[in-house]
């Protein structure tokens, strides 16, 4: 049987692979600009807060209160002795001014001041982001010992570091130390 052709209908052609589509340069340049390679910045190593007479009078009293019931109920020279010592070492880190601490994150590691940590000694991170009392990176290192690693944000934008450091360490809730917490609702 012969085949009918249709001459009303136009004969379809057959498809030549189609190259794929190029992306606009603008959309190109932002995309290799979202991830940079490196990232720099200063910010000081640690929140500074006013602290008015009345919060050193609390302290004086909070210590005399703890050092007589060490030296008349617990009868503990040692314990007073260390005492006195924490008062003091609490006083002086309160009149303490922070210095401006440079900060590096790139393929290398994380550069804190003059000290690298490369990212085969990190298991993870997590930003802790809820400003204006908590603009930080909290690094966990694998040395049992060694203590999570706050590295302050300062003006950073948190989603480019993120983004950063997602190319090179899992991202992980880490809590945060009642410590920390403690130290900011006092505003240690």
């Amino acid at each position: 049987m012969a085949q009918v052709i249709d001459l009303r209908k136009p004969i379809p052609k057959k498809e030549e692979p189609k190259e794929p589509e190029q992306e606009p340069e603008s959309i190109k340049t932002e995309t290799k600009m979202s991830v940079p390679v490196k990232i720099e910045w200063t910010a000081p190593e640690f929140v500074k807060y006013q602290k008015s007479k009345n919060w050193f009078v609390w302290l004086i009293i909070i210590f005399s209160v703890v050092l007589i019931i060490a030296i008349f109920l617990l009868k503990n020279l040692l314990f007073s002795i260390l005492l006195v010592f924490a008062a003091f070492t609490i006083y002086i880190y309160a009149k303490k001014e922070p210095r401006e601490i440079k900060f590096v994150v790139s393929g290398k590691g994380i550069q804190i001041d003059k000290t690298v940590y490369e990212f085969d000694e990190l298991k993870s991170f997590w930003i802790f982001y809820n400003p204006p009392e908590v603009k930080e990176i909290s690094v966990r290192g694998k040395k049992k010992f060694m203590p999570y690693i706050k590295i302050p944000l300062g003006d950073q934008n948190p989603a480019e570091i993120r983004r950063l450091l997602l190319k090179f360490l899992p991202e992980r809730r880490h809590q945060e130390s009642v410590l920390d917490g403690w130290a900011r609702r006092i505003r240690f």
